[in-house]
């Protein structure tokens, strides 16, 4: 009983280990290419998954998609469209929308009854159906609040279906500084019940997710050549229940900071780094950090619309293989 607990314990404290770890690794190449340090950048292309308020500074709309290689048999897929709109009447102001589907999961698992005799592949999912609005309540403040539709399917017959909510707010008070934050996951959690498959030995249980705050800082680097984000991260861990003796055991709860930015070498092409998840407190302070690089190509395709793509590079800890991601944009007016 003792070394369950201290284990459970000690597995717990991971942010991996908590539910919806999917959601939490980033949005695209160029969000996990900078650090993820995204939550006040206006001066790039934006995602709604930072910062519900961002899509209000989006002036050009862009869809992405992207496909991300992992090892252990893991996929990460990412589909986003962001723009912003006049409301009718409007000469200044605006409204912004933000859409993104992320989906994760787990192929070729060998699957065993208790007899050892096999069962096929299996395999598992996790999905985030996301929708975010964001206004201008004058030309340098904005504030958004997004909608998240969590599935998961963990076993034939165990899935299951959550509703959380994201809000932000930006303030631009120069043309080369921004600042932002948000507040995410509110009300995510997962709620399993395994009935269907054990019968009368089913049971119902609740892995809540951790709570995310993220406040930032962007300042636009001279001559319009890019951009440098800093940002600090405060992730509330639920409580964790052991299964086995029932007892609730308290987490630490996590704050970390996060780095990014982006050159641009000409006018197509783009350089970034990142630093993700500093956090001068862990027992495990450079196991746990997530440094990152990559770039990005942009080309005009017509006088309103351009073609790109973007790649990212990012170390992930206790794996032997990095995160990449290649994604493909597509703006248009």
């Amino acid at each position: 009983m003792f070394v369950s607990i201290i284990a459970s314990s000690f597995a717990s404290a991971q942010t991996g280990s908590n539910a919806g770890s999917f959601s939490r690794l980033g949005f695209g190449a160029k969000g996990m290419s900078m650090g993820n340090a995204m939550v006040s950048n206006i001066f790039t292309d934006v995602s709604g998954y930072y910062n519900p308020s961002l899509s209000a500074f989006q002036k050009k709309g862009a869809v992405t998609v992207g496909y991300t290689f992992l090892s252990l048999d893991r996929h990460l897929n990412f589909l986003g469209f962001s723009k912003k709109f006049k409301l009718p009447g409007q000469s200044i102001g605006g409204a912004g929308i933000s859409f993104s589907v992320i989906n994760s999961g787990v192929n070729n698992i060998d699957g065993r009854d208790n007899d050892g005799g096999s069962l096929g592949n299996l395999s598992t999912s996790e999905n985030q159906f996301y929708l975010a609005t964001s206004f201008l309540l004058s030309e340098k403040f904005s504030m958004g609040v997004g909608f998240k539709m969590y599935y998961s399917k963990l076993y034939a017959g165990v899935t299951t279906t959550s509703i959380a909510f994201d809000v932000g707010a930006v303030f631009n008070p120069k043309d080369n500084l921004s600042f932002g934050i948000s507040l995410r996951d509110l009300n995510a959690k997962y709620k399993w019940d395994t009935s269907q498959l054990y019968g009368s030995n089913g049971n119902t249980t609740e892995d809540k997710f951790p709570f995310l705050m993220s406040a930032g800082a962007t300042m636009k680097l001279p001559k319009d050549k890019g951009s440098v984000s800093a940002q600090l991260n405060f992730e509330k861990i639920p409580k964790y229940t052991d299964r086995l003796t029932g007892i609730a055991i308290e987490n630490k709860n996590q704050f970390y900071f996060s780095l990014g930015g982006e050159y641009f070498i000409t006018d197509q092409i783009t350089l970034r780094a990142g630093l993700d998840r500093i956090n001068p407190g862990s027992d495990d302070f450079a196991g746990n950090m997530k440094p990152s690089a990559g770039f990005g190509f942009m080309k005009s395709i017509s006088q309103s619309n351009s073609l790109g793509f973007d790649y990212s590079f990012q170390l992930e800890p206790y794996s032997k293989d990095p995160i990449q991601n290649l994604g493909i944009i597509f703006k248009f007016k």
